[in-house]
């Protein structure tokens, strides 16, 4: 394991010290600080008028979860910027050619690189709990759709941030990793949508919309945990860093 955290540790250490991790977060941030605001603006005038209207007032558990749905959307930016230069830098500069002679099993590189990827986008992660903070400090919201909610964006994560290397790991172009990786995150995002469109069969449709990873993710952000979503985030990781480990392996018999 000694190589493996010595290579996350490189790429960790790299990513921050170039001004591209700065933009991201900045980027990360800003972002999630106008959805945030737009959100408790919305919030606080749909409490004023429910009243009037005779409606029920929002709680702050649907201003949460519209809040844990934005990040979601905002990371289909995010993780293609992190993982596209993971490798694809790499074989335009030849730098993957010092990795793939040296004493490393190509499991060890893909791990490496994993575990700093998924560290960097769980740090941006962690730097938005600050919105949630916000509701706590001036409401009263259950906390376990907060802790759940991002357990399952963590999840997501590991398997967006697998995906997004095995794209890297098959082009030297750091656009063409980008625009692949936000198109693949981007499908899984909206099969729930479009599979009625894909098929009349509800066996295919019900297999395209179980693909979605939205379905597994509204699970985690309704305050609860199952074996079966938890089993699907892994596995989608798990799949994606065999596919990259595949991909290095045949590289370096070549």
């Amino acid at each position: 394991m000694g190589a493996v955290f010595a290579i996350a540790k490189r790429d960790f250490t790299a990513y921050f010290s170039s001004i591209k991790g700065s933009v991201i977060f900045w980027f990360f941030l800003i972002f999630m600080g106008f959805f945030f605001q737009s959100f408790v603006y919305s919030f606080v005038e749909m409490q004023q008028r429910a009243p009037m209207m005779g409606g029920d007032a929002p709680g702050l558990g649907q201003l949460l979860v519209a809040l844990f749905h934005n990040i979601h959307f905002v990371l289909l930016l995010v993780i293609p910027a992190v993982t596209m230069a993971s490798f694809a830098e790499e074989r335009r500069t030849q730098v993957s050619r010092l990795l793939q002679t040296a004493p490393v099993s190509a499991l060890q590189i893909v791990l490496g690189k994993f575990i700093a990827s998924a560290g960097i986008v769980g740090l941006a992660l962690l730097s938005s709990f600050v919105y949630p903070l916000f509701t706590i400090k001036y409401g009263n919201p259950d906390i376990a759709p907060i802790i759940t909610g991002y357990f399952g964006l963590f999840l997501l994560v590991c398997g967006q941030v697998a995906f997004g290397l095995w794209i890297s790991s098959m082009t030297s172009n750091q656009f063409l990793a980008f625009a692949f990786t936000m198109f693949g995150i981007f499908l899984l995002l909206i099969l729930n949508w479009i599979a009625p469109n894909i098929s009349s069969s509800e066996g295919v449709e019900g297999f395209v919309k179980y693909l979605a990873s939205t379905s597994h993710l509204d699970v985690f952000f309704k305050g609860m945990i199952t074996v079966a979503d938890v089993v699907y985030f892994l596995t989608f990781a798990g799949l994606f860093l065999f596919f990259t480990v595949v991909v290095l392996d045949s590289r370096r018999w070549r």
